[in-house]
């Protein structure tokens, strides 16, 4: 009968300890993953440049591999939405709901085209907020990495779409 009161009172301390020293709470650590190639706009053509994902204790921000210069800043608490895709047949599904949003939101008008048309298997993520997004294609060794940590600072469930492989 005694136990009783002393785990509730060891529960107790330990939520009040977590409350008045945030030291104490476990944090989210930073975290890197490299295997990520990020779609970029060049005049009219969209190309892949290699990146590195920075997941850091407010923001994920997508920094080039040479150079290492910092491409986009995403808060997460700005971040809206999150999608996830695998697929080998051509995506004209995505591609044309790319399409559609572009009228509100033109450039996705210039990654709806490319993606369109992919046959390829890939692993494929965008990043979205209101006035903002990104479209990521990740390695598969990291995206069973990316997806969940992404999810856990951003408290939004990623949306996956085709196989899961």
């Amino acid at each position: 009968m005694r136990k009783k009161p002393i785990a509730t009172g060891l529960l107790l301390a330990v939520v009040i300890l977590n409350a008045v020293f945030p030291a104490f709470a476990q944090k989210t650590r930073n975290e890197v993953f490299d295997k990520v190639e990020l779609l970029v706009k060049n005049g009219d053509d969209v190309s892949e440049k290699s990146v590195r994902l920075h997941f850091e204790e407010d923001a994920v921000r997508i920094v080039a591999v040479s150079g290492g210069e910092t491409l986009r800043t995403f808060k997460y608490a700005d971040i809206r939405r999150a999608e996830y895709s695998y697929s080998k047949s051509p995506r004209w599904k995505t591609g044309l709901a790319l399409g559609a949003a572009s009228v509100v939101f033109p450039p996705l008008l210039l990654v709806a085209l490319p993606l369109g048309f992919s046959k390829h298997r890939r692993h494929w993520l965008t990043i979205g907020t209101a006035g903002d997004y990104a479209v990521l294609k990740l390695g598969k060794r990291h995206r069973k990495l990316i997806l969940p940590a992404l999810e856990a600072r951003t408290g939004i469930v990623v949306d996956g779409r085709g196989d899961d492989k």
